[in-house]
């Protein structure tokens, strides 16, 4: 009868820490959600814009055959596609964080809406009641020492699980920043021999090309990180330890790095600064899993005595 109703607490219990887990979850990543669809929509606004300065410019008017005739037409149009393409770039990225974020939501919703969770709470209290039964009926030192055992094995087991999807998720941002850092090393390259070794026309458009193409691994990395992130919340709130990444650094990189990236003295710095604060990223990345690692040995060092502790009781 006891070992009964531990099994189905335990099972019980394992239930509940997941959904909680899952709603919290739920619940920042809609707030996540909320937040880019109104940055998609401001930059939208502002492409709106940009697009039509350009639409205007190229328009027959005096104004700008004057402009033309004093050369001035050229380097407004250039300037004008510059901050219109500046703005497309960054209305991609945050449309492509809605996207994610849509996907993430609806994968959250639907794994609570599984039957496991289903009358959870109901069949929570009546166990309680139950067990409360039997321990008033049955109660002595041993069985208030195994249960305490259970409990603790229970919330260890959680911990191991919590930190063993935070250590996975690091494992792939760790690989999307490597990614995102090689596709830069290429755009450096390609960027100083068009900056210092004169490229030329196809040089240049070679280097924007990687530029374009390194939007889309960094891309992948600011999500990888936002799956992170998460994960390390939920390891916090099992373990009470603090384990932050100062994502900063990658989660403005897109705004800074694309901020007047069409001007060609400034390439070449913005790459290798962007360089060095994925890098720096990387490294904090790295640091943490680290300490994931010790954490999720020192647990398992605890199962293994809570299983000696146990066998000491049933033995003796």
């Amino acid at each position: 009868m006891r070992q009964d109703i531990q099994m189905r607490q335990n099972s019980l219990q394992e239930k509940r820490v997941n959904q909680r887990r899952l709603r919290k979850r739920l619940e920042q990543t809609s707030e996540k959600l909320l937040i880019m669809k109104q940055k998609r929509d401001q930059l939208h606004r502002q492409l709106t814009k940009e697009q039509q300065d350009v639409v205007k410019l190229g328009k027959f008017s005096f104004a700008n055959k004057i402009s033309e005739w004093t050369g001035r037409w050229d380097e407004k149009m250039k300037k004008e596609i510059e901050e219109a393409a500046e703005v497309e770039l960054k209305y991609n990225e945050a449309e492509k964080d809605v996207l994610d974020l849509t996907a993430e939501v609806e994968d959250l919703r639907n794994e609570l809406e599984k039957p496991d969770f289903m009358h959870i709470d109901e069949d929570w209290e009546d166990l309680l009641k139950e067990k409360e039964s039997w321990i008033r009926l049955n109660d002595s030192v041993a069985n208030q020492t195994l249960q305490k055992i259970s409990d603790d094995r229970v919330r260890v087991y959680s911990m191991l699980r919590e930190i063993g999807e935070a250590f996975e998720a690091g494992e792939k941002a760790e690989r999307a920043l490597a990614g995102a850092m090689k596709k830069l090393d290429s755009a450096e390259g390609i960027s100083m021999w068009d900056t210092f070794l004169g490229g030329g026309i196809f040089v240049s458009a070679l280097k924007y090309s990687e530029i374009n193409s390194s939007d889309d691994h960094v891309h992948q990395a600011q999500r990888a990180l936002r799956l992170y992130e998460t994960e390390l919340m939920d390891v916090q709130d099992a373990a009470t330890d603090s384990f932050q990444v100062n994502k900063n650094d990658i989660f403005t990189f897109t705004d800074v790095f694309f901020d007047n990236i069409f001007s060609d003295w400034m390439v070449h710095t913005r790459i290798t600064d962007g360089k060095k604060k994925l890098h720096a990223v990387s490294q904090d990345v790295r640091r943490i899993q680290d300490r994931l690692a010790r954490k999720r040995a020192a647990l398992e060092e605890e199962i293994r005595r809570l299983d000696q502790q146990q066998d000491d009781i049933i033995m003796s």
